[in-house]
């Protein structure tokens, strides 16, 4: 059989390609928003909160001070050396009264001081102010501290160890969409490797290219079947075939020994006619694998054909005239000119692939009904029709009547018998030649096939 060709594939949608890389935007975009978030409210706060209390208390001690010049002077100079602390205060007017900063900052505008004195205390962005009042709640003073702020690196660092956290998490269920099922095909695979040809993927639900890759390995499974059942169909068919010539010549041979020369003359002819058909199964089968074996690899690694131009009604005529002789009590009807096309064939091959089409409608039809042999011209080449009255193809049985060793008929019977090789053989010669085989069949009415060969030239 025919391997189908890779690089004629129809390409399929790349639906896990998009899917990663719309999981990994979405990952970096989540990752990005959550570390953002993280260092803007957890890692900001987590620094600026602890030393909201301790700076509050400062402002309220230098308040508190700041009648005696000298020592606040010295507090505030070891504050701003030591941890870095600036501290400057005001009077309600917003006059400096003294400041341990480099470059004082200027007052609060009237709309800020009124925040302040409604919140009490303010701390943001590194930077914060402090209202002071007196015992009586009367508000005195204001302070407005800067404290050193977060390391950038530190919280950049903290921002990237949240985000690689976050990407880690978002990661798992993409591998493991992606890993278990290669996993597990790969286990599939080795193990029907071993022989188990039973196993199969099972349905998948999934629509990228694993689920295809899944399907894929089912198609092959079940194709793989079906060649290992062809091939024991094959040993047996040709077992059984073999059998009864065997059975003859044994038996003529033992007559010999005997010295009854008489009676090995009365099986001859039919050893004779058994050996015959035992040629002919042969050199179907070699003939069928040699246009399979050229069709695996490409148009070119075809079996060399012996072409001609013949007539069209030539190669008819060579069919029917087998037909009469071999099948004396059928009645063949013909339907065909001598004006058809020339066809450029093999004329052997193609005789073999009508007389099979043939033989065919004749075993399978009743005796009594006719074979119908008809041909005319098409626009690109030559149309042959053969219909029979017979049996018909049941549906279930059509889209396997072309493989070889197919057989719709599972019967023993010599009547029709055969390794199912006739109309795989017909179709494949007909390929080989650029042509093609199509048929319409009906159960109880018969069957009709059509042969479509190209114009010569």
């Amino acid at each position: 059989m025919s391997a189908p060709s890779i690089s004629g594939a129809v390409p399929q949608k790349r639906r896990l390609l998009w899917r990663v890389y719309l999981y990994g935007v979405l990952m970096l975009l989540l990752s990005a928003s959550v570390s953002l978030a993280v260092g803007r409210y957890v890692l900001q706060p987590a620094y600026e909160v602890p030393i909201r209390p301790s700076t509050t208390w400062i402002a309220w001690h230098i308040a508190a001070i700041q009648h005696e010049p000298e020592r606040v002077q010295a507090e505030l100079a070891d504050l701003r050396q030591r941890v870095g602390i600036e501290v400057s205060l005001f009077d309600p007017a917003g006059k400096l009264l003294l400041s341990s900063a480099s470059v004082p900052p200027e007052p609060l505008a009237a709309p800020k001081l009124a925040e302040l004195l409604a919140a009490g205390t303010r701390f943001q962005g590194g930077s914060g102010g402090v209202a002071i009042r007196d015992a009586a709640g009367s508000f005195t003073n204001y302070v407005l501290i800067r404290y050193p702020e977060a390391s950038p690196f530190g919280l950049a660092l903290g921002e990237f160890a949240v985000a690689l956290l976050v990407l880690t998490l978002l990661a798992v269920p993409l591998a493991r969409s992606i890993a278990l099922p290669v996993e597990r095909l790969a286990h599939l695979t080795r193990a029907f490797g071993r022989g188990n040809f039973a196993l199969r993927a099972g349905p998948w639900r999934r629509r990228d290219e694993i689920g295809d890759l899944a399907r894929a390995f089912d198609e092959m499974a079940d194709r793989l079947a079906v060649l290992r059942r062809a091939e024991l169909e094959l040993l047996a068919n040709v077992s059984h075939e073999l059998r009864t010539p065997l059975s003859r010549i044994r038996l003529a041979l033992d007559l010999v020994r005997d010295g009854d020369t008489q009676r090995v003359s009365a099986h001859l002819d039919d050893i004779g006619e058994e050996l015959l058909e035992l040629e002919q199964l042969i050199d179907d089968v070699m003939t069928t694998t040699r246009l399979d074996l050229g069709q695996t690899s490409t148009p070119e690694g075809l079996p060399p054909l012996h072409c001609e131009r013949v007539p069209g009604y030539q190669v008819l005529e060579a069919s029917a005239s087998r037909f009469r002789k071999k099948h004396p009590e059928r009645e063949l009807q013909c339907a065909y000119g001598d004006d058809l096309p020339e066809v450029c064939v093999d004329p052997m091959l193609v005789r073999r692939a009508l007389d099979n089409l043939i033989d065919n409608a004749a075993k399978f039809s009743e005796t009594d009904t006719p074979v119908e042999l008809g041909a005319a011209p098409s626009s690109s080449g030559l149309d042959i029709t053969v219909v029979d009255r017979g049996m018909g193809i049941g549906d279930a049985d059509k889209p396997r009547i072309f493989e070889p060793f197919y057989r719709t008929d599972r019967s023993r019977a010599r009547a029709t018998g055969g390794v199912g090789l006739g109309l795989a053989l017909a179709k494949r010669i007909v390929e080989a030649h650029g042509g093609s085989v199509d048929f319409t069949s009906q159960q109880g009415t018969g069957s009709r096939f059509v042969v479509h060969l190209p114009r010569a030239g």
